[in-house]
This record gives structure tokens, C-alpha cells and sequence, in this order.
């Protein structure tokens, strides 16, 4: 009882300081909002930082883009806990904190969902019986939280007295979108335009199941702030044309987009900032219609700021910024 009373303050404390640094409090979260939350699951936490959920109307974005914790108990056995935000696809709401803990010997994962601190008493019940039962049946899940939610209480702390906590934070993404407006789109027919001059209706280029694919815009979304960070990658093609040929090519083509966005890559999905130099992405060539493979050349976690950037929904999962396979967010 006095661990959970532990754990307890420290989720009060996180709630408290991270809520007091938005300008508007967040609704809170419903009671099917959080029997919604403890079923959904993630493919691959390694990669996988932004995810639609509950038919697409929330969405999971990983937690200041943080590692996973992994903590080892007396049991000797590794446990792996990732946290993700719950927000309102629609309002951008944080309504509160999925924990996917993680047993990596059995590979068994359960969800432990933390409401915000505007959810009604009900809710909050429900949150710790929830981890009262796990705890009964995993060993220490209240002791790990506990040690997890501290350190979190600890980076709020620091980061909400003003002092510079950049190198812990990652690319910090409180921003959850996309591309300048001047990033290029690439249409059905093989032009491209800016992804600000995009509208419903217009036909893309996409890339599902391994090959090209038509899909049409469904949704222009424009979010502004007052500053977005922006990240870069340098590109260059993984077949290239050397010296001993007689002719040499070296075309380097670059990519922009805020860090979390989630690129197409030849391990699976990965955002933008957790590219690794030599690591290949696809790249698409309208004059074979074949994908082919660029590795990273260079990369720039810091690049520039924007004022306004862009996302697209489509009726397919993926299109082309600067003819690379991107995902939607």
C-alpha cells in the first residue's frame, strides 16, 4: 500500500507540472476511453512512434520520444515498459499516458493507462485496479512504475524551472506534424507540387504492399505554432554509378520534415530523427515507375524551424514528400 501511495504522488506531481505547461486543459479521459486504451496494441515498439488507434480516432505518439526503460528486478528476468500519449485525434487532447509493460522473457505485454489529471474519480479507480491486479500477477509492476514515473517527475521538474534539458529530450515532439509547405508532393501523373498547394481529392502516388499504388487526399491537415522544429537527412542513391564505368553519379537529394515523422525504411517504420547514417530508405523514380533504395548520407537534428507545417490523409497509409515513401501520422 505505501509503494502504490508512492506511485500515486508521482503521477499527481507529472500530471500537475505537465499540465500546467499547456495554455488549455485537456478534456479528460472516459471510462470507454480507457477500456478502449488497455486493448490496443503496437506492432513494433522499436519503431513504431505514432499509431492510430480506435478506428482512427486517437492516436498513440510516443512520449518525448524517449527510449523504452528496461529494468531488471531481483527475478533476475528484464522488463520492458515504453509510454505513449493517448491523444484525441481530432482536438489533439492528451488524455493521458499508455505504459506497455513488457515481460521480456515470456514476450507477454500488458497495458497500464494512466489518466490525465481531468478524468473523473472513476477513471482513476479503475487505473489502480488495474495495476493492483498486475501487480498481484507480474512481479513489482508498482515498484517499476513507481521508479519510471520519478524519473519522469524528475525531467519535468528540471525541464519546467527553465533549465535546458535538449540533449535529454530527443527532438522533444509536443509538435505531432509533418512537412514545410514547400515539401513535394508527388501526384498520379508524375508531376509534383507543394504540399501546401494540395487539396481533397487530388490523387497521389503511394506505396502499399510492396508496390506502387494510386491513392486519393482525404484530408489536408495545417497546424502553426510558433516554432516547429524541422529535421533533415541527406540521401544518396545505394546503386551508384562509380569512376570504373567511365562516368560518375553522385545525386544527393535531401528530405525535410519535423523529427517524429515516420519514414519507410528497409527495417520497417522509422521516424525521421532515429535514422542512422547508412541506413536505406525508398525513394521513388517516375521515368522506370520503380522504388528504389537511398541510404542516409548525412543527418541534421536540427535543421530549421517552421511556423506551419502539413500532413495528409489519404485512402492508402503512405505518399511521397520529395519522392520518398513517408507514412501518414
Amino acid at each position: 500500500m505505501r509503494l502504490l501511495t508512492t506511485l500515486f504522488l508521482c503521477i499527481c506531481i507529472s500530471a500537475s507540472i505537465l499540465y500546467a505547461q499547456t495554455d488549455d486543459a485537456p478534456r479528460g479521459l472516459t471510462v470507454e476511453e480507457y477500456k478502449m486504451a488497455q486493448e490496443v496494441t503496437i506492432d513494433d515498439l522499436d519503431n513504431e512512434t505514432y499509431v492510430k488507434v480506435g478506428e482512427g480516432d486517437y492516436v498513440l505518439d510516443r512520449y518525448e520520444m524517449k527510449p523504452a526503460y528496461f529494468i531488471t528486478g531481483d527475478s533476475g528476468v528484464k522488463k520492458r515498459l515504453d509510454l505513449y500519449k493517448l491523444m484525441d485525434r481530432n482536438s489533439m487532447s492528451e488524455l493521458g499516458l499508455v505504459v506497455f509493460f513488457t515481460n521480456t522473457e515470456s514476450k507477454e505485454t500488458f497495458n497500464l493507462v494512466i489518466p490525465n489529471l481531468a478524468s473523473a474519480g472513476e477513471v482513476w479507480n479503475m487505473y489502480f485496479d488495474n495495476i493492483h491486479q498486475h501487480d498481484r500477477e507480474e512481479e513489482d509492476v508498482a515498484l517499476k512504475m513507481s521508479y519510471v514515473l520519478s524519473k519522469e517527475v524528475a525531467y519535468l521538474l528540471q525541464k519546467s524551472s527553465g533549465v535546458d534539458v535538449s540533449a535529454m529530450e530527443q527532438g522533444n515532439s509536443d509538435y505531432d506534424f509533418c512537412f514545410p509547405g514547400t515539401a513535394l508532393v508527388t501526384l498520379a501523373d508524375g508531376n509534383q507540387k507543394p504540399i501546401a498547394e494540395v487539396a481533397v481529392g487530388d490523387q497521389l502516388v503511394g506505396y502499399e504492399d510492396n508496390q506502387y499504388q494510386i491513392v486519393e487526399v482525404e484530408e489536408v491537415q495545417i497546424h502553426q505554432k510558433a516554432s516547429i522544429p524541422l529535421a533533415s537527412a541527406q540521401l544518396v542513391p545505394v546503386e551508384e554509378v562509380t569512376a570504373s564505368t567511365g562516368s560518375f553519379s553522385m545525386e544527393v537529394v535531401q528530405l525535410i520534415a519535423t523529427p517524429n515523422h515516420p519514414l519507410l525504411t528497409a527495417h520497417g517504420t522509422k521516424a525521421l530523427e532515429n535514422l542512422m547514417v547508412g541506413e536505406q530508405v525508398y525513394r521513388y523514380e517516375a521515368a522506370t515507375g520503380n522504388f528504389v533504395a537511398y541510404r542516409v548520407a548525412q543527418l541534421n537534428h536540427a535543421y530549421d524551424a517552421a511556423t506551419e507545417v502539413y500532413n495528409l490523409e489519404t485512402s492508402g497509409s503512405t505518399y511521397l514528400i520529395n519522392e520518398f515513401v513517408v507514412l501518414e501520422k
